[in-house]
C-alpha cells in the first residue's frame, strides 16, 4: 500500500514536472516572440524615422546670426612689451606669453622654478602657457609635456642663469616656436598655422626691444611637408629684419637647450596681428616690392576678378563654373581662375595681389591675402556648418572690403549625411561654434565641434547677386 501511494505520487510528480516543463517552453516562446517583435518594431521605427529625416531635417539650415565679438580697430600704439607678455589692443586684445626661464629636453619642456604667474589679461588674450608642445622626433608632431621644475643653472630668485652648468643657455630676449598646430607628417605644410608664428615674429622684429632677438624655430626648413614655400619666402623678404635659427629637437643623450627670456608662439590667438593700417601697409608694400608687383589701389570700375580654385581639395566651390560665367556676364570682365599650390613665394603672391575682387573658399591658401590691394573686395566662402573668423581678424587693417559667404550642400552629391543633418537641426551654423557645442565634442572625431564632416565638404555658392550688390 505504501508502495502504491509512493508510485502514485511519483506519477503525479512526473505529470507536474512535464506540465512545468511545457509551461516553461511556452513562456520561453512568448518571451522570444515578444523580444523579436519589439526589436522588429524598434527597427521599423528607426527606419521610418531615418526616412522622415530626409524631409524633416534641413538640407540647408538657416544662415547664422553669429555672435559679435569685440570689433577690430587700429591701435596707434602698436605692440607693448610687458614683463609677462607682449600685447596690442586690436580685435579685443591679442597677446603672446613671455617666459623667464625655459628649457627644452628630449622628453619634456620645463618652465623654470620661480616663474611668475601670467596676468589674467594675458591669459584671456592668448592661449596662456601650453600644457604640451610638439616636435618632430620619434614620430611627427610628437607631444612633449610642459612641466614646472628646476632648471640646470637657473637662479629662481634672480630669474637668471648662473655660471657653468650642463645646459646650453641662450641669453637675452628671444622668440621661440614649435610645431603646434602645424600638420607635419599628415597633410602639411599649412601656411595658416605657420603665419601664427611667422607674422607676429616679423612685426616684433621692428621693435627696439627685439633688436638683438632671433626666432628660434624647432622645425626643419628643408622638409617640404613641414614648412611651406610661402612661409620660407615671407621670411626671406624680411631676412634683414628677422634672423631665424632653425633648431633640431633635443636628442635623448643631449643636454637641454634653455632660454633666459622668451616670447612663446605655441597657441591659438584671434589672429589680429596687424595693430593698425600703417603697419599692414608697410608689411604689404615690402612684399610687393620684393616680388616686383606694382603698389596700387583697387581699380574702379573693377578690372581684375579672381576665383581661387582648389581642384584637388574637398574644400572648394563646387559650382565654380556657373559662378564664373555669371560674374563675367554681369561685370563684363574676364574672371581668372587661380589655383594655389606649392609654387614659389612670388608666384603665390601674384595670384591675388593684382585682383580687385577675390572669391575664395576657406583654407590655408588665404594666408596670402595680406597682399591684396587696398580697396579690393574679398569674399571668403565657408563649407556648410563651418565658420571661423580667423581671416576677418587677420585682414582687419588691410583697408579691404571683407565679406563672409556661407555655402550650401551640393544636391548632386546626393543626400546630406545624417550626422550633418542632425547637427544642422540641433546646432545650426551658430551653435556649431558656440560654447555649448564645445562641450559636446564627443560627436566629433577631430575634437573640433562640428568640424569633422563640415569643413571637409564641398559647397555650392548661390550668392552671386549678393557679390554684385556688395561690390
Amino acid at each position: 500500500m505504501i508502495f502504491n501511494i509512493r508510485s502514485q505520487k511519483s506519477q503525479w510528480s512526473s505529470l507536474d514536472g512535464s506540465k512545468r516543463s511545457g509551461c516553461a517552453k511556452r513562456h520561453h516562446r512568448r518571451t522570444w516572440y515578444t523580444r523579436t517583435s519589439t526589436m522588429f518594431v524598434v527597427a521599423l521605427l528607426v527606419f521610418l524615422l531615418m526616412s522622415a529625416t530626409q524631409f524633416i531635417l534641413p538640407t540647408n539650415p538657416p544662415y547664422p546670426d553669429l555672435p559679435q565679438h569685440a570689433p577690430c580697430s587700429d591701435d596707434p600704439q602698436g605692440y607693448v612689451l610687458e614683463d609677462m607678455g607682449i600685447c596690442t589692443n586690436t580685435c579685443g586684445k591679442i597677446c603672446f606669453p613671455r617666459v623667464h626661464g625655459l628649457c627644452f629636453h628630449h622628453t619634456k619642456v620645463v618652465l623654470c622654478d620661480g616663474q611668475p604667474p601670467l596676468p589674467e589679461h594675458i591669459i584671456q588674450a592668448s592661449s596662456g602657457l601650453p600644457s604640451i608642445m610638439r616636435f618632430y622626433m620619434e614620430k611627427p608632431r610628437m607631444k612633449v609635456p610642459v612641466v614646472h621644475k628646476a632648471c640646470p643653472g637657473w637662479n629662481s630668485s634672480t630669474l637668471r642663469p648662473t655660471g657653468m652648468n650642463s645646459a646650453r643657455w641662450i641669453k637675452g630676449l628671444q622668440m621661440v616656436a614649435d610645431l603646434t598646430l602645424m600638420p607635419t607628417g599628415k597633410v602639411g605644410p599649412n601656411p595658416h598655422h605657420e603665419a601664427e608664428k611667422v607674422v607676429p615674429a616679423i612685426l616684433f622684429s621692428q621693435l627696439s626691444e627685439f633688436r638683438n632677438s632671433s626666432l628660434y624655430w624647432f622645425a626643419n626648413p628643408n622638409d617640404p611637408l613641414m614648412i611651406s614655400k610661402w612661409s620660407l619666402g615671407l621670411l626671406d623678404v624680411f631676412s634683414k629684419d628677422l634672423k631665424v635659427e632653425y633648431m633640431p629637437p633635443v636628442g635623448k643623450e643631449e643636454p637641454p637647450v634653455c632660454f633666459e627670456d622668451a616670447i612663446l608662439f605655441a597657441g591659438l590667438t584671434n589672429s589680429g596681428y596687424m595693430p593698425n593700417v600703417e603697419t599692414h601697409d608697410w608689411f604689404r608694400n615690402r612684399i610687393l616690392e620684393h616680388c616686383n608687383v606694382p603698389i596700387t589701389k583697387a581699380n574702379m570700375p573693377v578690372r581684375d576678378v579672381v576665383i581661387v580654385h582648389r581642384p584637388n581639395s574637398s574644400r572648394n566651390i563646387r559650382n565654380y563654373e556657373a559662378v564664373k560665367n555669371r560674374l563675367e556676364a554681369e561685370l563684363q570682365v574676364p574672371v581668372k581662375m587661380a589655383v594655389p599650390g606649392p609654387w614659389s613665394f612670388c608666384n603665390q603672391v601674384k595670384l591675388v595681389a593684382e585682383a580687385d575682387i577675390v572669391l575664395t573658399p576657406h583654407g590655408s591658401q588665404n594666408a596670402n591675402l595680406l597682399v591684396v590691394r587696398p580697396g579690393s573686395s574679398i569674399f571668403e566662402v565657408f563649407p556648410l556648418l563651418y565658420y571661423i573668423d580667423w581671416y576677418k581678424h587677420y585682414l582687419h587693417a588691410g583697408a579691404v572690403n571683407f565679406y563672409e559667404l556661407f555655402g550650401t550642400w551640393p544636391l548632386e552629391n546626393g543626400s546630406m549625411p545624417l550626422l550633418m543633418r542632425l547637427q544642422a537641426l540641433l546646432y545650426g551654423w551658430k551653435n556649431c561654434f558656440s560654447e555649448l557645442a564645445s562641450l559636446l565634442r564627443l560627436i566629433d572625431f577631430e575634437g573640433n565641434r562640428c568640424m569633422s564632416l563640415d569643413k571637409k565638404s564641398w559647397t555650392n555658392l548661390h550668392y552671386v547677386n549678393y557679390i554684385l550688390t556688395a561690390w
